[in-house]
């Protein structure tokens, strides 16, 4: 009887590391549920609001910015003509009445003389000028719409990603519970002799397992967030919370 009971002992002790796993809380943790996390506010307005953030992401204020710059380069383009006129005013005696026009009868001398310097070519190089500049405006155009549209899509499927991480989450969640219920019950039953090592291993690996899934599926959940909110700038929590 002393060598069985010291056998039993010796086994106990010799249990892995890996079988030793964290107490689990005594109250159950909540299980997910998709369906009432997400429907604080109605899945599409969250769509909506989560595009109308998205559509304030600074790279698209640039592209925007860029895009006001190249229209400002067609009026630019367009008004170089105006170098071609030159204006200039005639300052001399009879202009400013220092001469008595009377003395040497009716004199006709022009206070202002305007004059176009045109170079050759100068049309033709303003004409070309305005329109490479009306062509990168188009191109800023469809380049900042292409952004748009990028942002747009991008932002609906990390929030599909993020609805659909939790939704495994939750389902992740209560395998892990069970499997823990599973491992006690076998933890017990192998303190008792009731069960062999084999079977007491096996039940913590299955329960391990689950666990490393549900460490997993978390950080998933949360780098999909993280994502969610570089593009928005705000707190997805706050979104759905309905602050925004």
């Amino acid at each position: 009887m002393k060598k069985t009971t010291a056998i039993l002992y010796l086994a106990i002790c010799a249990t892995p590391v890996m079988a030793q796993v964290p107490d689990k809380p005594q109250s159950k943790a909540p299980a997910f549920n998709s369906a009432a996390a997400t429907q604080a506010k109605p899945t599409a307005d969250i769509r909506e609001k989560l595009i109308e953030l998205a559509m304030k992401n600074p790279a698209l204020k640039a592209a925007a910015a860029e895009r006001q710059k190249a229209i400002g380069e067609v009026k630019k383009a367009g008004a170089s003509w105006l170098d071609y006129v030159v204006g200039s005013v005639n300052f001399n005696e009879i202009s400013l009445k220092q001469v008595n026009t009377n003395q040497y009868g009716q004199l006709y001398y022009p206070l202002w003389n305007v004059g176009v310097n045109v170079p050759l070519g100068s049309f033709g190089k303003n004409a070309q000028s305005v329109k490479v500049a009306r062509s990168h405006v188009d191109y800023m155009t469809a380049k900042q719409e292409e952004m748009e549209r990028k942002i747009r899509a991008l932002i609906q499927i990390k929030y599909q990603d993020y609805l659909t991480k939790k939704e495994m989450l939750g389902l992740q969640s209560e395998l892990t519970e069970d499997e823990y219920t599973a491992f006690s019950q076998a933890e017990q039953k192998f303190l008792t002799g009731a069960i062999t090592y084999d079977v007491y291993s096996a039940s913590s690996k299955s329960y391990n397992n689950e666990l490393v899934k549900k460490l997993t599926l978390e950080r998933d959940l949360e780098v999909v967030k993280l994502e969610i909110e570089e593009i928005i700038g705000v707190k997805i929590d706050d979104v759905l919370a309905g602050k925004y």
